[in-house]
């Protein structure tokens, strides 16, 4: 799971209660899933984080019911043209 630093997400798609602890991998491009959510360097959620940088771009955030997305882990991000 990537971040979107280039804001280039139009439309971000998230289920309802997707949650993910993770922290940057070495190249700080990444996310790395963590298993504890309190240890140093991570993230509590960093869905909240992603949803923040797409909003701050102007992309809109869509919430939709839980298994909607596993195709994708449940989350989904379109990119603008």
């Amino acid at each position: 799971m990537a971040a979107d630093k280039g804001g280039r997400g139009n439309l971000l798609l998230v289920e309802e209660d997707f949650h993910y602890p993770a922290r940057l991998d070495e190249t700080g491009e990444r996310l790395e899933a963590a298993e504890d959510p309190a240890a140093p360097g991570v993230m509590e959620d960093a869905v909240d984080e992603i949803i923040e940088a797409v909003l701050s771009k102007k992309g809109q955030v869509v919430f939709v019911d839980n298994g909607r997305l596993e195709a994708h882990q449940s989350i989904a991000l379109v990119l603008r043209d």
